[in-house]
């Protein structure tokens, strides 16, 4: 195959373009770091943005001779037993030569999290692949500088081309990256369409993720190593189709239905579709799905209360992305604190998660009845990077039942996904499960889904006239209720005075 290789001009930033001939059987393709979780919502959404794409283009890549090796690093021990990992040990031993002196002038730090003013908690919660990215039956999973050298070395590789994320961090320090990998000695390529930056997030200044993908690119290309489109290279050989619909319209800040954007203040959001040149972007606001007949995305919006926005982008009116969505739930203000604490009161029901017999609850390994002050496994409760003195720490599902007293006159209560996990390695393989909805009587109110590090979400419920009881349920959210454990935070009742 003969590709098209894009750098730039050191002093001037132009860029030049040379065609190379490659044998596809001497290319490796590196996947690094698809993962399933981000610490940033929206990074964790642009990868399952860009894995159907990806998932065409390995396929390709397969069938032409190519090798495959997929490297989500971190978590790759997490594929103990896959033959696509367990190959790796029964390669020879070589030693890495150090044939270049790679330079790279520092990529400019974007911050890391992609939602704006809000800053992103770092946490290490991805414990595998995403699930929707194929692994083929011949890929390998090497992990080091040296497992991938052993593979070119017995496969003949001269080329290794590069997609996934992110790219100025985990390509530039990851032992398997660009950077080490060049420094062996080996041709490396970047394919530009299917790489995305650590990314940031400023719409005051015009800095979006994509621009910030586009920068990073600009500067490997300067710097480090020719980039190539790869779907149009694929095209040319017959192995990509034009007409394929894979992307979804981009977000930022990108929430969903099971990982909301909460917010206090006005939100600016940015609607990009990078890879449809000349599209046009079509968005709602009420969930509803978007025509040409809807709003037309020309510039940034500000929501200022909750959204549920949906997007396509059309062109010559055919849709030519999927349909994608984001969630923005406006949070209400600071309830008072309670007078009269549930802790101090005794309920009249009170289940959990483990099995019910005779009407008493045995509870699960990892669980037990609600704990006060404290969490469901008696640490501190700590809700978004803040401890709390006051209030129940519950195993999701949880249902706490109260008779209400004719002084009551509302509930109040801050509640959210309790984080100690995070304490124990940054919540390594963990920090991705906790996803809970906590509601307080029936239709009285309800949270979104809460994450692991977001704000507590705030109750402030007027209680009917002769109501009799209110029950405090915790729920998963729907994925299960793996380390679901919530918290209720200064929770009760305010009294008539």
């Amino acid at each position: 195959m003969e590709l098209t290789l894009q750098t730039r001009d050191s002093e001037t930033g132009e860029i030049q373009q040379a065609l190379e001939k490659i044998d596809p059987r001497k290319v490796g393709v590196v996947a690094v770091n698809v993962w399933n979780f981000h610490w940033c919502k929206t990074a964790t959404m642009r990868v399952d943005a860009i894995v159907p794409r990806l998932n065409k283009a390995l396929e390709a890549a397969r069938e032409m001779g190519m090798t495959v090796m997929l490297c989500p690093s971190d978590v790759v021990d997490n594929y103990a037993g896959f033959p696509q990992r367990e190959a790796i040990f029964a390669l020879p031993k070589v030693d890495v030569p150090v044939v270049e002196d790679v330079r790279c002038p520092p990529v400019p730090d974007a911050g890391g999290g992609a939602c704006g003013k809000e800053r992103c908690a770092v946490n290490y919660g991805w414990n595998a692949m995403h699930p929707a990215f194929k692994i083929g039956a011949h890929d390998l999973m090497p992990d080091t500088q040296a497992e991938v050298y052993a593979i070119c070395q017995e496969r003949g590789l001269s080329h290794l081309l590069y997609v996934g994320f992110h790219t100025q961090v985990c390509l530039l320090g990851k032992p398997m990256g660009l950077k080490n990998m060049k420094a062996a000695g080996l041709r490396c390529l970047l394919a530009r369409g299917m790489t995305d930056a650590h990314p940031g997030y400023a719409p005051e200044r015009g800095f979006t993720p994509d621009l910030n993908t586009r920068q990073v690119v600009a500067h490997f290309e300067n710097h480090l190593a020719p980039t190539i489109h790869l779907e149009e290279e694929l095209e040319k050989l017959g192995k990509w189709g034009s007409a394929w619909v894979v992307d979804p319209v981009r977000f930022a800040p990108w929430g969903t239905p099971n990982r909301p954007h909460l917010f206090e203040q006005p939100v600016t959001v940015t609607l990009e579709a990078p890879l449809q040149a000349g599209a046009d972007i079509h968005y709602t606001l009420d969930g509803s799905t978007p025509t040409l007949a809807s709003s037309r995305y020309s510039n940034p919006f500000v929501i200022k209360n909750s959204r549920h926005v949906k997007a396509v982008a059309f062109r010559d009116g055919n849709a030519v992305s999927v349909e994608s969505e984001g969630l923005f739930v406006k949070m209400g203000p600071e309830p008072p604190k309670p007078d009269i604490a549930i802790g101090d009161l005794t309920p009249i029901r009170n289940v959990g998660f483990g099995h019910t017999y005779s009407g008493a609850t045995r509870y699960s390994a990892g669980a037990l009845p609600p704990q006060v002050d404290k969490s469901n496994r008696g640490q501190e409760l700590r809700i978004n990077r803040q401890t709390y003195k006051h209030g129940m720490g519950v195993r999701a599902p949880c249902a706490l039942a109260y008779s209400i007293e004719p002084n009551y006159q509302r509930f109040v209560a801050l509640a959210g996904a309790d984080e100690n996990i995070v304490s124990v390695s940054h919540g390594s393989n963990l920090a991705k499960y906790p996803s809970i909805v906590f509601i307080d009587g029936v239709e009285a109110a309800a949270s979104p889904v809460m994450r692991i590090q977001f704000p507590a979400w705030r109750f402030n419920v007027a209680i009917p006239k002769d109501a009799k009881l209110i029950s405090l349920v915790t729920m998963d959210a729907g994925d299960g209720s793996r380390e679901d454990l919530g918290n209720w935070l200064d929770t009760g009742f305010v009294v008539a005075k």
